[in-house]
């Protein structure tokens, strides 16, 4: 059977002929979550030695009254603050060092956190201090007794790569202002019922499609236009053939003039102004037969 390396003995590592030194120095980086780990703290000779060996991943292990784990592991230690010994943060390198660059001696850290009655995180903001910037630490602590221990990784959020991975990543609303319509220059048009963009509005359309108005709505899950000619070509030039928009009369402007007056379906399929080439292929059910006006604002 494979010799487990999470588990094992001095006496065990000496017996596959691992030297003395070899062999502690595995001891001494404990634990391990894979052989690979357990190799690259050895020497070339000394790492083929373990090849045979095998290692069941853990996050701590315990040997002659000693806790080992690494960074970032929450641990409930029996026996409250009377039970340790010592406790110790560091660089595995150098076990028990207390020394700049090395490591730091963090019992009385460790007692006051058992005092509180409070769960133990081997992180430098539990411990309060950094011995070794950079360095992935080890934390050691020696008890009298080591029954009842038992450790686990704490909760932290999950990090992602980008916002858009973050399942309640706020979903984003566009609200974007149709172009210059007939009656936005010419006050006589007011009285004349759903005044289609000028060319002034068609250019002013189109230049917003090369812009933050014209990515918004194409990258938009959904878009939703009034059933108002200048709404829809509006959208149409922005999507430019890159996609339909969904016809709602609920959110046409609230009627102040004739001008906020729709058009029947009929008529509009058959219009032929810039941007409505294809609002027969539009979803929605805003375009009614008889839409006149809507009462939302």
């Amino acid at each position: 059977m494979a010799l487990e390396l999470n588990s094992c003995t001095l006496e065990e590592l000496l017996a596959i002929g691992l030297d003395a030194e070899a062999a502690q120095r595995l001891l001494q980086f404990r634990p391990y979550q894979c052989l690979d780990e357990a190799q690259k703290v050895q020497d070339r000779s000394a790492a083929s030695s373990l090849a045979g060996c095998s290692v069941l991943p853990s996050s701590v292990t315990a040997g002659h009254r000693v806790l080992q784990c690494y960074e970032d592991m929450k641990l409930l230690l029996p026996g409250g603050s009377e039970n340790v010994l010592r406790a110790w943060f560091g660089d595995p390198e150098f076990p028990w060092k207390d020394e700049i660059g090395k490591g730091a001696s963090c019992t009385d850290a460790v007692k006051e956190v058992l005092r509180a009655n409070r769960p133990l995180i081997t992180s430098c903001a539990c411990l309060g201090c950094d011995p070794v910037p950079g360095v992935w630490k080890q934390f050691r602590v020696e008890l009298m007794t080591l029954d009842g221990y038992t450790a686990e990784e704490p909760f932290y959020p999950k990090l992602y790569e980008t916002v858009e991975e973050v399942p309640s990543y706020p979903q984003w609303v566009a609200f974007v202002r149709h172009a210059q319509a007939g009656h936005n220059v010419d006050r006589a048009l007011i009285e004349k019922p759903d005044n289609p963009l000028t060319e002034v509005g068609v250019a002013q359309a189109l230049k917003a499609k090369e812009g933050p108005a014209g990515a918004a709505v194409r990258a938009a899950e959904l878009v939703v236009t009034s059933p108002l000619k200048r709404a829809m070509q509006t959208a149409g030039l922005l999507l430019g053939g890159s996609g339909h928009a969904e016809v709602d009369s609920g959110i046409s402007e609230r009627w102040s003039a004739p001008c906020d007056e729709g058009t029947a379906k009929s008529e509009l399929v058959l219009a032929r102004h810039p941007g409505l080439e294809e609002i027969s292929e539009w979803k929605g059910h805003g375009l009614t037969e008889a839409v006149t006006s809507s009462p939302c604002s």
